[in-house]
């Protein structure tokens, strides 16, 4: 007795299903893209966009931002925490949030990123950004980062005397204003030397490395009551600080451009 088989089942067809189990390809047809591979993006319209790398929108949590633009190149050197994000603002840009942050150090070491017109970026290129951003050697390179802590008092009935972290800034009658205040997702909040690879795989939706975080040798320094927050790298460590002065500045300390693309 010969069998036929029908050309449809339930609605889909039959034919190349098998080969599609085998190649691991979804019934509907839709390419599933593994997460951390950015697709090709669009140019963008902005001056300069080859000085600029695509940060590929993403959602964490309860933070999402859509694509960005993010410098190659620090600029605003010596200027402290608040003077740096005014000239900022002032030129139409942001400061890198922590999250932000710890997502473009993921797209420099996927070792694949494209620059503001959609162009591939060399990959020597993206690791000579690396290494100007955490590579242990001297001198000291440094750059600021969009948070800053506050604890609220318990008898003020806010955030019950828990660590609140202030990010997203806007200029308000000439003073920074954050547009998200928000009590500290779990995280780690002791001092600690920890895995950077390990932080950037589980940070929280802040960008803050996890309670369990794995030991390593970037040395974290858990929040601080009115201080910010900066990245640094110099001869005798790399260091994650959510302790510093907002006032503190020196020449080896900048910030990068952040605009949202468009």
């Amino acid at each position: 007795m010969k069998i036929q088989i029908p050309d449809n089942f339930m609605g889909k067809p039959i034919k190349g299903s098998i080969e599609k189990v085998l190649a691991g390809a979804p019934d509907d047809g839709k390419v599933n893209i593994p997460q951390g591979v950015q697709s090709v993006p669009s140019p963008a319209s902005v001056n300069n966009a080859n000085e600029y790398l695509i940060l590929q929108g993403r959602t964490h949590g309860n933070y999402s931002y859509p694509d960005t633009l993010v410098s190659m190149e620090m600029v605003h050197q010596g200027k402290n925490w608040n003077d740096a994000y005014v000239s900022l603002i002032k030129e139409g840009a942001q400061m890198l949030t922590i999250r932000q942050f710890a997502d473009f150090l993921n797209l420099l070491r996927s070792g694949s990123a494209y620059d503001g017109n959609g162009q591939q970026v060399d990959q020597k290129k993206l690791n000579s950004i690396l290494d100007e951003i955490y590579t242990i050697r001297s001198p000291r390179r440094a750059e600021w980062l969009d948070a800053k802590f506050v604890v609220r008092n318990k008898t003020l009935g806010v955030f019950s005397g828990k660590t609140q972290i202030n990010y997203d800034h806007r200029l308000v009658n000439g003073q920074l204003v954050a547009q998200r205040s928000e009590e500290l997702e779990e995280c780690l909040m002791d001092n600690k030397q920890i895995d950077i690879s390990d932080w950037l795989s589980n940070a929280n939706y802040q960008g803050l490395p996890s309670k369990n975080v794995s030991n390593g040798s970037l040395y974290y320094y858990a929040p601080v009551n009115g201080k910010v927050v900066r990245f640094d790298a110099v001869s005798d460590g790399a260091n994650l600080y959510c302790g510093r002065y907002p006032a503190g500045a020196n020449s080896s300390l900048g910030v990068r451009v952040t605009r949202v693309k468009i």
